[in-house]
């Protein structure tokens, strides 16, 4: 096992990340974009894009469309190269404001969250869809795992916190 960093709020990280991996010259069979925030306060990455667009979404979309051609490469007939994406149910309330994606207008953590998942879900659809066009041996996939307990939930009002503490360890998977 070796270990690569990857910043996925760094699109300088991801650049040299996708450079050292290539340079192993290793097929690559899975990807899966799992890194996320959630509902943080507002901030910036170190690109100046809103915090959970820019790690949630556009880390993934850069890594995914950087290491694309290693995946077709890696993939065969009898077995395809995959991407895994990791989104939420909270999609279905998101909103995509393409005249604001940053969110500078109204700045909501929940709507930046949910139009952050809402964007990896269409992008893995019409991922898919290209693929599938392509004849490529390489499948995309949105998954949402259910509620899981994880460090995300450190940002939330503390009632809610409390509420999961008391819980987690019988509906939180």
């Amino acid at each position: 096992v070796e270990f690569l960093y990857c910043d996925l709020a760094s699109m300088k990280s991801i650049r040299q990340f996708v450079q050292q991996f290539r340079a192993k010259n290793c097929p690559l069979h899975v990807l899966v974009n799992i890194a996320g925030v959630m509902l943080v306060p507002e901030r910036k990455t170190e690109d100046g894009f809103e915090k959970h667009f820019g790690l949630n979404y556009l880390g993934h979309f850069l890594l995914t469309n950087l290491l694309l051609d290693t995946l077709k490469q890696s993939g065969t007939h009898s077995h395809n190269a995959r991407i895994i994406t990791v989104s939420s149910a909270t999609h279905y309330v998101g909103k995509l404001h393409l005249n604001d994606l940053q969110s500078r207008c109204s700045y909501s953590p929940h709507g930046a969250y949910a139009q952050s998942k809402l964007a990896l879900v269409l992008f893995t659809y019409r991922l898919q869809h290209l693929l599938t066009a392509d004849g490529s041996h390489v499948t995309a996939n949105v998954v949402d795992p259910g509620v899981v307990n994880t460090e995300l939930y450190k940002h939330v009002f503390w009632v809610v916190k409390v509420v999961k503490w008391m819980t987690a360890s019988l509906f939180f998977k």
